[in-house]
């Protein structure tokens, strides 16, 4: 029966869930309804979605297509964007040399796209529609059907020696034929509101400048359409990576503060990680009939501390002895082994699962499940971030290697002298400050911010919504995740607890619950 969950937590990423749940109207059972951001991502303000690899963009895509906010929609899906991202990189390189002469051009070309995709899903309800789709492209699969439009206008770029691709797309966009097909998508969406999710690529090479351009492009294109067309039934919705979003509206995108605003960022909290993982389990463990008998009975799942007495404390325990011999809550020692992302809390939860599998114990997990399922996938995770950012930083698995051996806890002037150590892998010139700056938004070094009860609480640039800038003066420490990769020499009895940010900035409890 293929919509039945595959591993006690699910699938870690979104694409094989719904594989393993047969497609996307399954999905929606899964898929855990009281996470923080469906509220906000459905609102009509909302434009712009930014997350980390792992945050859960692709899942909240999906949920667009089965939410009840905006009624009986007309749902449009663009999640390949590596099927068209040559042939951007070629329409981007063509626009100009020039930033603020290339990103007004590349948004004509995302603004005559988005309505082009439009006009290709509401084809069958307009003839003035149907006629106007036959001179865009054709395809079912929306990420395919970009592809050969940015083909088309590239051919069309090749015919004219003296036309640049935005006085083309504007040619394009001024036509009657499309005015009056853009009257009938708006009729149309009337009574069926129009949702485009579209997302974008995990990985950028911020050095790609052509690229960058089309990125800050779309973020601006985005900007303007939700504003023109949002009251009317539209709604486009842009998922941008988080690893390289920063850098985009730091140097890339024209007047941020006109073309971001409101983003939905998808930072969780230990609460609402606690929700959607034990959602998960549960949802496994009635399928299987392994329920215990504390978590038969309703449970409210918008109360953390009822899942966490009903889901969590019967299966996990609430304390475990950790691998240094120091007593901590089960809760808050997975997690503070993550960048808090339910990707990374689903491998380590089923691992976990897998050693209790083994043993023949699951559903119960035992304090040796707990600690050697998270030593088996921390590696792994911590592979995964470095892997990430390899596009924006050539040789990053090398240059990181000059954290080898670090103390847990060391002052920020011991980065400057390990950065000299990677000097001979970087493409450029290397400062300490880059190799400050690289360690940071990476989220293997966080700066102390306070302590309690033996907790060290310590803050990283991937819950902060700008960089986290590290200076000589700072007390710095290593993210649990990278001890193992980085040999990490333990020189305090306390544990690192990475903080979790709210939006407004304030931070949570460190001993949740």
């Amino acid at each position: 029966m293929k919509n039945k969950m595959l591993s006690p937590f699910g699938e870690a990423d979104c694409e094989s869930e719904l594989k393993a749940m047969g497609g996307k109207s399954n999905y929606s059972q899964l898929y855990f309804d009281e996470t923080p951001f469906n509220g906000a991502a459905t609102s009509p303000q909302t434009y712009l979605i930014i997350g980390r690899r792992g945050s859960g963009k692709t899942a909240l895509a999906q949920y667009f297509s089965f939410q009840t906010t905006i009624p009986d929609p007309i749902y449009i899906d663009v999640d390949e964007p590596a099927a068209y991202h040559q042939v951007l990189s070629d329409i981007a390189a063509r626009a100009s040399e020039n930033r603020e002469i290339a990103i007004p051009r590349l948004k004509k070309v995302w603004e005559y796209t988005i309505w082009c995709l439009i006009f290709e899903h509401t084809r069958q309800q307009s003839k003035t529609i149907n006629q106007i789709c036959n001179s865009c492209a054709s395809d079912p699969h929306a990420s395919n059907f970009i592809s050969s439009l940015f083909d088309r206008l590239l051919s069309l770029l090749h015919e004219s020696e003296t036309t640049h691709i935005g006085e083309q797309v504007g040619i394009l966009l001024s036509d009657e034929r499309l005015q009056k097909a853009k009257a009938e998508a708006l009729r149309i969406a009337r009574t069926h509101p129009i949702i485009v999710a579209m997302d974008t690529l995990e990985k950028y090479d911020a050095s790609d400048t052509g690229l960058m351009n089309a990125m800050a492009a779309l973020v601006q294109c985005a900007a303007d359409f939700s504003l023109d067309y949002r009251e009317e039934g539209i709604h486009l919705k842009v998922f941008m990576s988080g690893e390289v979003f920063s850098y985009l509206k730091a140097s890339v995108i024209q007047n941020p503060l006109k073309s971001v605003k409101n983003p939905v960022y998808l930072f969780w909290r230990s609460k609402d990680l606690l929700r959607l993982i034990s959602w998960r389990f549960f949802r496994y463990l009635k399928e299987n009939n392994q329920l215990r008998s504390e978590s038969v009975s309703m449970i409210d799942w918008t109360s953390h501390r009822e899942v966490r007495a009903k889901m969590w404390d019967p299966y996990f325990g609430h304390s475990l002895t950790n691998k240094r011999g120091l007593r901590e809550d089960t809760l808050l020692y997975v997690l503070r082994h993550t960048q808090m992302r339910p990707r990374q809390v689903i491998l380590l939860c089923n691992s976990i699962a897998e050693r209790a599998m083994e043993a023949r114990r699951f559903p119960n997990l035992s304090e040796s499940d707990i600690r050697e399922g998270v030593k088996n996938m921390e590696t792994e995770l911590a592979i995964e971030i470095i892997n990430s950012f390899g596009a924006q930083y050539p040789n990053v698995d090398k240059i990181v290697n000059g954290l080898m051996n670090m103390p847990m806890i060391f002052g920020g002037n011991e980065l400057d002298k390990r950065a000299h150590e990677t000097a001979t892998h970087w493409p450029e010139s290397y400062t300490a400050a880059k190799f400050r700056s690289l360690v940071a938004e990476l989220g293997i070094v966080g700066r102390v911010c306070g302590r309690d009860n033996g907790h060290i609480r310590a803050v990283f640039e991937y819950a902060l919504r700008d960089g986290l800038e590290l200076t000589h003066r700072d007390e710095c420490v290593i993210h649990p995740m990278f001890y193992t990769r980085f040999s990490v020499v333990f020189n305090s009895e306390s544990r690192v607890v990475p903080v979790s940010v709210f939006e407004d900035g304030s931070k949570e409890d460190d001993n949740f619950p």
